[in-house]
């Protein structure tokens, strides 16, 4: 390791616990205060306990061969297992077209009636769910563990507390958002009020990513819910086997309630059901997937006219400058690229260090990654760091990339291949890896490998870094690490991203007053913060009389018919000059030329 680095590092690391314990502190002091000042005004919340989960000890299940969950024999039936172990889950039949129409029909029936709820009970739906989430949350972890292969921490992590912020942020901010906004009407239209009305679409869709399965279901059922939408979610194939356990979790909760269950309509399938949702009538599209599946959605949305959010991933990179605290920044990154096994669309796919700090920074990462550890965090107990790859399809892909890119210079120092589990042989795993000396012109340096693999690039400053980062066609999330934080910030402006971070990792995701979106082929629109809520509701433009009797008048010399076209012309451009004319002598003159042009 380089001297620099090394001091860097030293000086950091011994002064951070005392840093962390200040932010602890300062965190439960924060908290505690909020907590008394809401005692007092806690509304009640109706409990509900759901009334299935699945099993998700299943020692004895029969073990199945890494394979796509489509069954050869039966096209029409999901297979699920467990990705970690190759243990089978269930098997359960697609639903046909029919079936679709169907459930599009249920949810737009029980949406007439919700559209007409009050805040309040809205509010109180959602407050019932962050309780049941809060109180079942290692029940709601074990069923996502099972499903996707992820480890507890990183299903609390991307699971829970995102979950629970949205709810959070929602039944705080939904109303305000939401609520009728006025705005200025201007010289012309002084006496009337005008605002904006924010009414439900009607019925909407999301069509999500198998990643986070609680997550990704439930935050978009959240939205569609607090903004008056009944909500149909597709829910991919690769995590069939929960998507009845949340389904009952949110049908259970309405019931408590007295709505009706059928607002929310949950469907598995495969691409079939994907194109039959967008034709079923649905009013909105959230998508959450690859760029590749997401054109094939606006092209058959297009068709029928439905707006699109799409949210297709990212390649997002973390830029260190050489005065970057390492101490802090290091961790941070860890956890950026292998948080969840690198199955993030907001994780940190590239790093791009300054020369000053690029060997040490190297050093350092080799060090951690190299004991990380495989394995089931439901079966292998508390020594596992890293889960299973959710689908186990992609290992030729990734070994490919990797191939590419040392073909062409770069060095893989660890991992670069899949990885037989010595006690889940059917597990579908990934060696962490480390590969560094990576150019732009790779491909593995544009194209997202969803996989926990840390790629390391070197930059000869923040401009070279800079133009690094933007030659990738994605532009999702990113991150840039400097003790200079106005230098760090006016670098995040100039990045190709929807979100950026200055001196931390996907943060922006639980400030959920913030929208969530990116550029280029990492799609358009925003889900979370008020612009997620607004966009899931028509904005009805409204007028209405501000001062009793006083309406709009049509004056005479434009009345049809009109007497005289030259000086019905004279009068409205005068009228232009009044009301818009920046200077006050000009719309004195103005007023005069009105005067004559009426008599």
């Amino acid at each position: 390791m380089d001297p620099l680095t090394h001091s860097i590092l030293s000086s950091h690391c011994c002064i951070m616990f005392d840093n962390w314990s200040n932010v602890v502190a300062a965190v439960v002091g924060l908290a505690i205060s909020y907590l008394a000042m809401q005692f007092a005004f806690q509304p009640k919340v109706v409990h509900f306990t759901s009334a299935h989960h699945p099993h998700t000890t299943l020692l004895a299940a029969h073990i199945l061969t890494p394979s796509p969950p489509q069954d050869p024999k039966n096209p029409k039936t999901i297979i699920c297992y467990d990705p970690a172990t190759g243990r089978h889950l269930a098997s359960i039949p697609a639903p046909t077209a029919a079936d679709v129409t169907e459930a599009y029909k249920k949810a737009s029936r029980a949406q007439e009636k919700w559209a007409q709820t009050s805040w309040e009970q809205r509010r109180a739906v959602l407050r019932s769910l962050l309780d049941f989430v809060l109180q079942n949350q290692e029940e709601i972890c074990r069923v996502a563990c099972r499903d996707t292969g992820k480890t507890m921490i990183d299903a609390t992590l991307g699971e829970i507390i995102t979950t629970c912020a949205k709810l959070r942020w929602t039944i705080d901010n939904g109303e305000e958002v939401l609520a009728q906004d006025y705005r200025a009407p201007g010289l012309l239209m002084m006496y009337k009020h005008a605002k904006v009305v924010y009414q439900p679409m009607g019925v909407v869709a999301a069509l999500v990513s198998w990643n986070y399965p609680f997550h990704n279901t439930f935050g978009p059922l959240i939205s569609a819910l607090m903004s008056g939408n009944g909500i149909m979610i597709k829910c991919s194939e690769y995590v069939a086997w929960s998507t009845e356990y949340w389904q009952n979790i949110i049908h259970t909760c309405l019931a408590a309630h007295g709505h009706d269950p059928e607002l929310v309509q949950f469907v598995n399938g495969f691409a079939d059901v994907g194109e039959a949702i967008v034709s079923s009538g649905v009013n909105h599209i959230t998508f959450i997937g690859s760029p590749q599946v997401g054109k094939m959605v606006q092209l058959n949305a297009a068709q029928h006219l439905v707006p699109c959010l799409l949210e297709l991933g990212g390649k997002d990179c973390a830029i260190l400058l050489k005065d970057a605290d390492l101490g802090q920044a290091i961790p941070v990154l860890m956890r950026g690229v292998f948080q969840n096994c690198g199955q993030n669309c907001i994780g940190i796919e590239r790093i791009l260090v300054a020369q000053e700090i690029y060997d040490g920074f190297v050093a350092e990462m080799e060090k951690r990654i190299k004991t990380l550890r495989l394995g089931s965090a439901l079966e292998d107990g508390d020594g596992i760091d890293c889960g299973a790859m959710t689908m186990g399809t992609q290992s030729d892909r990734l070994e490919h990339l990797i191939q590419e890119a040392v073909s062409r210079g770069a060095r893989l120092l660890l991992g670069g291949k899949r990885y037989q589990h010595p006690e889940h042989p059917t597990g579908q795993y990934f060696s962490p890896t480390l590969l560094v000396d990576v150019t732009p012109d790779m491909e593995i340096a544009n194209h997202e490998t969803f996989a926990p693999i840390m790629v390391i690039m070197k930059h000869a400053g923040a401009e070279d870094a800079l133009r690094l980062a933007n030659l990738c066609p994605y532009g999702l999330g990113s991150s840039v690490f400097s003790a200079d934080k106005k230098l760090a910030e006016e670098m995040c402006l100039k990045l190709k991203v929807g979100m950026a971070n200055v001196n931390d990792f996907a943060v922006n995701y639980l400030c959920q007053s913030l929208p969530f979106g990116g550029v280029g082929i990492s799609g358009y629109g925003r889900f979370a913060g008020a612009e997620g809520l607004r966009g899931l509701c028509v904005p009805k433009s409204i007028t209405i009389d501000r001062i009793p009797f006083v309406k709009t008048p049509i004056p005479p010399i434009v009345d049809y018919p009109i007497k005289s076209a030259s000086k019905g012309y004279g009068f409205v451009k005068e009228l232009v000059r009044f009301a818009y004319g920046p200077a006050i002598s000009e719309k004195i003159m103005a007023g005069l030329g009105l005067a004559k042009a009426s008599m």
